[in-house]
């Protein structure tokens, strides 16, 4: 029974990541490219076409080009980070006045990568979802469920699980960072093997010392996709001023992210 209820429960997760989208493209005007900005949204395993499909109904209104490749779900982490390469180079956007990005968790290894090989000079600012849980799922998965992590995701989750993290993007690069305050039901199920690996740390500036601001809100990392309604102006905000807005919380909502009973934002 409980083996049922293991799968049942990680398939209901994984499936849609296993038929992600293509790339999702909006070009908002036919302006040459020196004269616009490019949004690049690198997601990660969360990237499912609900999520890509809310993404993009939020930010083509914004007045950017905007990129959501995708890249992630290959036979090998390197053959994503050999995507991530084709993607930038063959939609040129370093011909862009200015590029910004959000990254999710896998998406921001692939883009750090790519930087420690192809500098991109126009980048100019990147919010980064962050989470203190959800950041140990790749190992935390492997070490617990590994047959069902691999059936589900394939190679590229054995091998996050392992990786040496590359080196962000540094000043003048801008830099903010969300929180998540709240697990997802996978990281319930693995939160033993998730407090095994060490406290978690909350303090933005301990997680990104080299970050500009951050702040904190009561999403798991499966509604960060979503929740346009509570994320979008504070993102948009932070690409507008290089800060979130003032009234946001820079410290950790409550103690408990594995508990299911605590409120999520209406």
């Amino acid at each position: 029974m409980i083996r049922f209820v293991t799968l049942l429960l990680f398939s209901g997760i994984l499936i849609t990541n296993s038929v992600q989208a293509k790339h999702w493209i909006h070009i908002h005007s036919d302006q040459p490219k020196g004269e616009k900005t490019a949004l690049l949204i690198m997601n990660g395993f969360g990237g499912t076409r609900a999520g890509c499909k809310a993404q993009m109904a939020f930010w083509q209104e914004q007045g950017m080009d905007v990129y959501i490749p995708e890249v992630l779900l290959r036979k090998s982490l390197d053959e994503s980070s050999e995507a991530m390469d084709e993607f930038i180079t063959s939609y040129r956007l370093d011909e862009y006045k200015e590029v910004k990005a959000i990254c999710y968790i896998a998406g921001a290894f692939l883009l750090h990568t790519y930087l420690e090989e192809s500098p991109l000079p126009n980048l100019t600012m990147v919010i980064y979802d962050r989470s203190p849980t959800q950041e140990r799922a790749p190992r935390a998965v492997m070490e617990r469920i590994p047959f069902l992590g691999k059936l589900k995701l394939g190679s590229v989750l054995g091998d996050l699980s392992t990786a040496e993290w590359p080196i962000p993007p540094a000043a003048p690069v801008q830099k903010g960072l969300v929180i998540e305050n709240r697990a997802t039901s996978i990281m319930r199920y693995l939160q033993a093997e998730a407090m095994a690996m060490g406290p978690l740390v909350y303090d933005w500036k301990l997680i990104d010392p080299s970050a500009n601001d951050a702040f904190h809100v009561a999403l798991d990392h499966d509604m960060m996709y979503v929740r346009w309604d509570i994320l979008g102006e504070p993102f948009v905000y932070f690409f507008e001023h290089g800060r979130f807005p003032a009234d946001l919380p820079r410290e950790r909502i409550h103690d408990r992210p594995f508990d299911p009973k605590m409120p999520i934002p209406e």
